[in-house]
């Protein structure tokens, strides 16, 4: 909770307050006044007039924190739709690319093994090597969006509301991030990658669907 929210609250709860006592002043000023009552009638004409100020001036100062907290927060919700707005763009882009990359290194994988004569034969980081060679272009694009991608979403926490969410944004980075990793670093064996290349797909692609 913002600082001018926490004021603009605390003011209207002292309004609140100062209207509860007020209203105990000025019925301690018509008793006074009713009774003949002097020292009464003092009392409550001197509470009601010092309570109406504070009243008076809680509301104000009440309206004004209000005020300047609704035009932050109008400026944040601008900023961060403008961030989501690239963020979510770029999103589509780079998980294309990246099943991309993923699917090349996959074949390239598959190919290795179907052409050496043995296991012994096959050797997994050359072929890992190779084949994250042939596409350096796509992986080097990845990792530049990534770092632009990383920029969005942290303009998107600064900027954060009521009104909008960061968590699926969140989420979805997470997501994204564990398929660029895997294709721009590939490691393990073919199962595994194969494996985790499906899960992180679909997880990424599960997540777009939540914008």
């Amino acid at each position: 909770m913002d600082t001018l929210e926490i004021l603009s609250e605390l003011f209207y709860l002292i309004t609140f307050l100062a209207v509860l006592v007020i209203i105990g002043f000025l019925i301690t000023w018509i008793v006074g006044k009713a009774s003949k009552n002097k020292t009464t009638k003092k009392v409550g004409r001197r509470g009601s007039a010092i309570t109406g100020i504070v009243l008076v001036v809680a509301l104000l100062l009440g309206g004004i924190t209000e005020a300047g907290y609704n035009q932050i927060a109008t400026k944040r919700n601008q900023r961060f739709a403008n961030y989501a707005a690239k963020y979510e763009s770029l999103y589509l882009d780079v998980a294309s690319k990246a099943e991309d990359v993923g699917n090349n290194e996959q074949q390239d994988w598959s190919d290795a093994i179907d052409e050496a004569d043995d296991a012994d034969d096959f050797d997994p980081d050359k072929a890992i090597a190779k084949s994250v060679a042939d596409n350096v272009d796509d992986i080097e694009k990845i990792n530049s969006d990534m770092r632009t991608m990383k920029k969005y979403v942290n303009g998107m926490k600064e900027n954060e509301t009521d009104k909008h969410s960061f968590k699926k944004y969140q989420k979805s980075y997470t997501e994204l991030k564990n398929l660029t990793n895997l294709v721009t670093s590939p490691s393990g064996s073919y199962n595994s990658f194969t494996d985790n290349f499906g899960k992180y797909d679909d997880s990424t692609a599960n997540a777009y669907k939540e914008f």
